[in-house]
């Protein structure tokens, strides 16, 4: 899995968003309305892990459930905003292809919102395995990736096969990220997590502007 190309993958994303981060996460003040359903799946005293956490609105969004909730960004500048916006939750750096650093069977709960798109196969791959050692047996998983493939939403040529795009993000100072974004299909991603030692327990597309995979460990 630690190809040269894969860690320039990982790389480009960890520079790329430090360098955007304070742009990326005005962009972001709330959590989108149209997920508001996704609440129904975390519980009372869950361990709930925010894969990809970003500025962390995620925490802003459960903030009434009574939680333990954890934040992990490859952006060193994002978990920075992170933390100052929400002082009592926990926030880390993950590094681009280590372990988490949690032990095995934490967490009831992992959300991925809008990360994925950003790992071909091979990396994606190796951050399901490592999420389903952190989660509990029978423990839930959210994950939504953008709907690069139907629609034509993010991509204005509908009938194009390509399966990489860069699609460019500009932070105040004009300077261009063009960020990695793999097309997944449903099954495709299904395929991965089922693979990976994961139940489907729902997929499905949402909005047509997002593919939601939801999985539950099985061993």
């Amino acid at each position: 899995m630690k190809t040269k190309k894969n860690d320039k993958i990982l790389f480009d994303l960890e520079a790329g968003y430090d360098q955007i981060a304070e742009k990326f996460s005005q962009t972001r003040n709330f959590f989108w309305r149209d997920f508001e359903f996704l609440e129904r799946y975390v519980f009372e005293k869950d361990y709930v892990l925010d894969f990809g956490c970003g500025n962390g609105r995620l925490a802003k969004f459960l903030e009434s459930k009574n939680i333990k909730y954890f934040g992990v960004d490859v952006s060193q500048k994002l978990i920075n905003i992170a933390q100052k916006r929400y002082p009592r939750e926990k926030f880390s750096k993950i590094n681009r292809q280590d372990s988490l650093a949690f032990n095995d069977n934490f967490f009831n709960k992992i959300f991925s919102i809008a990360v994925f798109h950003h790992f071909p196969p091979t990396i994606a791959s190796f951050w399901a395995k490592e999420l389903k050692r952190v989660l509990k047996c029978g423990g839930t998983m959210i994950i939504t990736v953008w709907n690069l493939k139907q629609g034509g939403y993010f991509i204005p040529d509908k009938k194009s096969n390509r399966k990489v795009f860069y699609i460019p993000f500009k932070d105040n100072q004009g300077n261009v990220f063009k960020r990695y974004h793999h097309v997944y299909s449903l099954e495709e991603l299904s395929k991965i997590f089922f693979d990976c030692g994961f139940g489907i327990k729902e997929k499905f597309i949402h909005n047509e502007k997002n593919l939601i995979l939801i999985v539950q460990k099985r061993r």
